[in-house]
């Protein structure tokens, strides 16, 4: 999993939307690597931070999603924070005032605008831009992976049957799952389980 913040000025919006910076999973992986170089030329600030799976099976993803964002925010002290939320419509309130409370503990100014939205990478592109950012940087590790294991691994989606096939292929019983798998992730429970049932027969 990788969060991303980009620090954006308000004038320099239009000038990205316009040149097709969105929601990172609309673009192809080529036109993302293109838009990455303007994103980073565009931005005050920005930064990325991947997080490896032992600390994805520690925590929620939630935990750590709001951990990203009042580390971006104390780094980048802007105006506005925006941010596409992963909660429901009806949770996001609940989840901005939790945010609200963190932010103020580290020391940002109460009076924050912030705005979170389901889809935010869709309508402003800041949040856009930071999206890039981590698909990009997703992306690269993902690569770095493959050429590791020296198999094809797919998206790292669960939807994607290579990333299952490469999942039922690295899972031993005795030793599990190797470290680049995030071993609460529903997909590898599943594949634990159907061994485990297996065992039985």
């Amino acid at each position: 999993m990788v969060y991303a913040g980009c620090l954006v000025e308000l004038a320099d919006e239009p000038g990205l939307t316009e040149a097709g910076v969105r929601d990172s999973k609309k673009l192809s992986a080529k036109k993302r690597a293109a838009l990455r170089e303007l994103v980073e030329s565009t931005a005050k600030d920005f930064v990325i931070h991947p997080f490896p799976p032992a600390e994805l099976d520690a925590t929620s993803l939630n935990e750590l999603g709001k951990r990203a964002l009042v580390q971006f925010t104390v780094r980048f002290q802007p105006d506005v924070l925006v941010f596409d939320a992963p909660v429901p419509p009806k949770q996001i309130p609940g989840y901005i005032k939790d945010l609200r409370e963190r932010l103020a503990a580290a020391g940002v100014r109460d009076d924050l605008e912030i705005i979170g939205e389901n889809g935010a990478d869709d309508r402003y592109a800041c949040c856009a831009a930071a999206s890039i950012l981590a698909k990009t940087d997703r992306d690269a590790h993902l690569a770095a992976l493959q050429a590791e294991v020296g198999r094809p691994i797919g998206s790292g989606y669960p939807g994607d049957p290579l990333t299952r096939e490469y999942l039922e292929a690295s899972y031993d019983p005795a030793r599990g799952f190797p470290p680049s798998v995030r071993t609460k992730w529903e997909t590898a429970r599943r594949i634990v389980a159907a061994r485990a049932q297996q065992t039985l027969f």
